[in-house]
């Protein structure tokens, strides 16, 4: 019986021990602590822009932190050649040790909400990134939202409007190029589209950087002004990333001259030589401009006597900039010969046109 009752306690006396000695290493193991990594809860880049998020400045000392990314909440989309969406997050999103800071290259990724053939890319990209200390204890966890907007291009050379940049184009002159300007984009992998609308299919192509007009463009016949908006598109996997709309106005050809113009008969009458008395003095009829709703303002632009450049030292000669009419003042300075003054006519389009009115003065 004493036995027994030696072995009980034994027993008891061992329990114990155990239980002190869990006790200590419960006391003793290393707790994780955690940290903060004061993340913003949501970033905003327009296409083609990087970004950097700066952790908290104390979290170097830690040298042992490790840094990873879990993209599980945005939903995984294919793209194509074996590429999936998470594949280009894992490319774009990176932390550099150096800089203790998350790096996010947008042009790596596409614009939310992007609409493909195929598929759609979410309205957002949701990041979590995971800090680990370096015996793998997971120390922060934090999740922040990406959003990415499309990305700018504009044509380059147009003019700006109120609403569009806009261009006048002569029906004539259907050669027109526009040339897209990326704006500084990476335009790598992916290439320029005009987006299709209804009616316009036949408007315009596009070669690389460059928009060219349809000889079939506008009216059929080449009197009427007509107008219509293109939109060049730059897609990336089928994506479209950056966009621009611009408004292209074509105008029947425009005439310009010293003489009478009759558009139902497209009749010209030319008055572009007169004779007149030398040392007289004279004023010219004002020069046709045809559509006469684009006229503008005119300026002289140059005099030559006998086809050699003649010097106005005397400001003789005068451009009324409202009608374009040429006046020679009254002067026994001139000598007979034929001078023949070239005018430019800038117009309400912003296309510029010249003629000339040639005056052969002699003695009378």
């Amino acid at each position: 019986m004493k036995y027994i009752n030696t072995q009980i306690v034994i027993a008891g006396a061992l329990i114990l021990l155990l239980g002190a000695a869990s006790s200590c290493k419960k006391e003793t193991a290393p707790t994780p602590t955690e940290i903060s990594l004061s993340l913003p809860s949501q970033v905003s880049l327009r296409y083609g822009e990087t970004q950097e998020i700066n952790l908290p400045k104390d979290l170097s000392s830690n040298t042992g932190l490790t840094f990873s990314f879990d993209f599980s909440q945005t939903g995984e989309i294919n793209l194509g050649n074996g590429s999936k969406l998470s594949d280009k997050l894992n490319q774009a999103i990176k932390f550099d040790s150096e800089k203790q800071s998350i790096q996010i290259n947008s042009a790596l990724l596409y614009p939310n909400g992007a609409q493909s053939n195929d598929a759609r890319i979410p309205d957002d990209y949701k990041v979590t990134v995971i800090a680990k200390e370096s015996h793998g204890t997971v120390v922060a966890k934090e999740g922040f939202s990406i959003r990415i907007l499309a990305g700018s291009i504009a044509i380059k050379g147009l003019k700006n409007g109120d609403e569009l940049p806009y261009s006048y184009v002569l029906y004539n002159d259907q050669s027109t190029d526009f040339e897209i300007d990326p704006l500084g984009i990476p335009i790598t992998g992916a290439s320029f589209h005009l987006v299709k609308k209804d009616g316009q299919e036949n408007i315009a192509s596009i070669s690389g950087t460059h928009i060219k007009l349809s000889k079939d463009a506008g009216d059929p016949e080449k009197k009427a002004e007509k107008s219509f908006e293109l939109t060049p598109e730059l897609r990336k996997d089928g994506f479209p990333i950056a966009s621009t709309t611009f408004r292209v106005i074509l105008i029947p050809q425009i005439k310009f001259l010293f003489g009478q113009y009759y558009p139902d008969l497209n009749l010209t009458i030319d008055f572009s030589l007169i004779h007149i008395g030398l040392s007289n003095g004279y004023v010219s009829a004002a020069p046709t401009l045809y559509p006469e709703k684009y006229k503008s303002t005119f300026e002289l632009v140059s005099i030559e006597k006998d086809g050699i450049a003649f010097a106005d030292s005397e400001k003789l000669f005068n451009v009324n900039t409202q009608t374009g009419a040429v006046s020679v003042k009254k002067s026994d300075s001139l000598k007979a010969g034929s001078y023949k003054v070239t005018i430019k006519a800038l117009t309400t389009t912003g296309l510029a046109f010249t003629t000339n009115l040639t005056l052969a003065m002699a003695e009378e």
